[in-house]
């Protein structure tokens, strides 16, 4: 759904590179632990991830099978397993699926004293969590930021008001040029405004009293904020292909990926990155990949004990950096800040605010399906604000079967 485009170019990188889907050494009590990966692009993800799994099988006496399969066509594998009972150990699992196999009793719930929680952001650890309990480990997380024109935009905005006024100080001041690329109504889209959203103090759904809370006032202020940005970014200018990059918008939203593609096509953009602007309090959206151990496990104590592995500090650095994302665990995000750059310093102190997506198993459709199209019917202008989000919070009741 969200990150598509990313995670084609990296997150399946993580386990490029290993040409097999086993090891060879043998186990020395003869378990094979079997693990379900993305498919690989580039040789540089998978020697890390090769260099984690040897020293895990060094230090364990096991065997660790690597199962590489399309981004694409995971999920459906990975149902088509579930249904002839033929799941593998453990494996990734995309953030907004760990409700619906949690609640479907497809995956375990991770043992206490597994893992420090206090050791991790708590927004990727609440993408794994259903109910208060724990079902996964975050692997990697990433969130998005403003980028801006330091030409056009000489001091980031840190407020909603700062963000509209510099948008309309830049559009008056060349009418050819936009403010900000506004995100539009689309599944990517309904994937970063959840970060506005919360920074105006307000929440999606109320999980535990199955209450949808995203149709109330901090849910209009932020789309509010998004068709009052149009005024001085109009598409006529932002559908431009690249417009933040070719000049034609002073800001953008976007995530840590697009970092080197400016760079590297964009040399001439002096560009910068701040964290989204707010109304109320510092928020930003979330994304990732999480790790589960499947039931009907044999190695549930083995899968765990890998899962621990690859999220130690020093190893989760590794790891964000062979699928693109940053380390799930403060200790590792902060090594990994002090080797990057200034943009990245930026998103990776971001990640504090993070707020994970609802742990219901409909969100997916909720996001793409129900939400989209509202924020769409709005930035059009066919609706208010208000009334697409209404007529969408009555959609998501039906769907949920909630009252509230």
């Amino acid at each position: 759904m969200v990150r598509r485009t990313r995670e084609a170019l990296v997150v399946a990188a993580m386990v490029a590179g290993l040409a097999a889907c086993g090891s060879g050494g043998a186990a020395e009590d003869g378990r094979t632990l079997t693990f379900w990966t993305f498919q690989p692009l580039t040789p540089q993800g998978g020697q890390i991830l090769e260099r984690l799994r040897t020293d895990f099988e060094k230090a364990n006496g096991v065997t660790v099978k690597l199962v590489q399969i399309p981004k694409d066509d995971y999920n459906t594998k990975l149902g088509t397993a579930i249904a002839s009972k033929n799941v593998p150990d453990g494996g990734y699992l995309d953030q907004p699926l760990v409700s619906r196999y949690a609640l479907d009793g497809t995956i375990l719930q991770v043992p206490a004293g597994t893992i420090d929680e206090k050791e991790f952001y708590a927004g990727g650890l609440e993408t794994n969590k259903v109910g208060g309990r724990l079902y996964g480990v975050p692997l990697d997380i990433t969130t998005v930021g403003l980028y801006y024109n330091k030409k056009l935009v000489p001091t980031p905005p840190r407020t909603w008001d700062e963000l509209k006024q510099a948008a309309e100080s830049v559009h008056r001041a060349d009418p050819k040029t936009a403010g900000i690329v506004v995100p539009k109504g689309d599944g990517y889209g309904a994937w970063m405004w959840p970060g506005f959203v919360a920074g105006a103090g307000g929440t999606l759904v109320d999980e535990k009293a199955k209450k949808v809370t995203f149709d109330e006032q901090p849910a209009v202020d932020a789309l509010q904020l998004w068709v009052d940005l149009l005024k001085s970014s109009p598409r006529s200018i932002t559908d431009a292909d690249k417009a933040f990059e070719n000049g034609l918008a002073a800001m953008t939203i976007s995530g840590p990926w697009d970092i080197s593609t400016i760079r590297d096509q964009f040399p001439d953009l002096d560009f910068g990155v701040a964290p989204l602007p707010y109304k109320n309090e510092p928020a930003s959206n979330i994304g990732g990949e999480n790790a589960v151990v499947f039931t009907g496990t044999k190695n549930a104590d083995l899968a765990w004990k890998w899962l621990k592995h690859l999220t130690t500090p020093d190893n989760s650095v590794a790891l964000a950096e062979a699928v693109g994302g940053y380390p799930a665990n403060i200790e590792g995000a902060g090594i990994a800040a002090a080797k990057m750059g200034p943009e990245h310093a930026v998103f990776i102190e971001a990640l504090k605010a993070t707020r994970a997506r609802p742990a219901v198993p409909q969100w997916i459709q909720i996001n793409d399906e129900i939400i989209a199209p509202a924020l769409e019917s709005a930035l059009t202008g066919k609706v208010a604000p208000r009334q697409a989000l209404s007529e969408a919070g009555a959609k998501a009741r039906t769907l949920l079967g909630w009252n509230g």
